[in-house]
């Protein structure tokens, strides 16, 4: 019994980190994303968010992208509506918008979780600032952004 035991043992030894090392494991390895390329494309949303241009912010947003309201995921068109009925004034944003503590997680080779912070500042209004989350993905167009949660 107690060589039985040790056969077993053994076996597991050899063939447990065998299959960590499977095909689905090797698909989450990947090359990490380029952190310093996804943080220049958030960037560049604020310029367009500052400038009056809400199509420009919304240009990396996938078109399947979802974002999470209290009522639920709601898709890109009404994301768009929702931000001009809130945050626009004609064309012009009611404040500025900046991001900062911006961090970049690799979640595979072809998508990445970016976390960080925005504020919109200025307008004679206080200042809001909540935390986000972006579930990002890279695609033959470059990288989008598939899910948006901030509060």
């Amino acid at each position: 019994m107690n060589m039985c035991f040790r056969r077993v043992a053994v076996a597991a030894l050899i063939v447990l980190p065998w299959i960590g090392t499977s095909s689905s494991g090797a698909a989450q390895a990947g090359t990490p994303p380029d952190a310093a390329e996804l943080i220049k494309a958030l960037n560049a949303t604020a310029e367009m968010w500052n400038r009056g241009d809400i199509d420009g912010f919304m240009a990396p947003y996938a078109e399947s992208a979802t974002y999470m309201t209290p009522a639920g995921p709601i898709g890109v068109d009404a994301m768009r509506a929702r931000y001009l009925a809130k945050y626009f004034t004609g064309a012009k944003p009611d404040q500025l918008l900046r991001f900062d503590q911006l961090e970049v997680r690799a979640l595979g080779s072809d998508h990445a979780l970016m976390t960080g912070r925005f504020t919109l500042a200025g307008g004679g209004k206080p200042d809001q600032t909540g935390r986000f989350s972006l579930t990002w993905m890279r695609t033959p167009a470059g990288w989008r952004i598939l899910h948006d949660h901030s509060s």
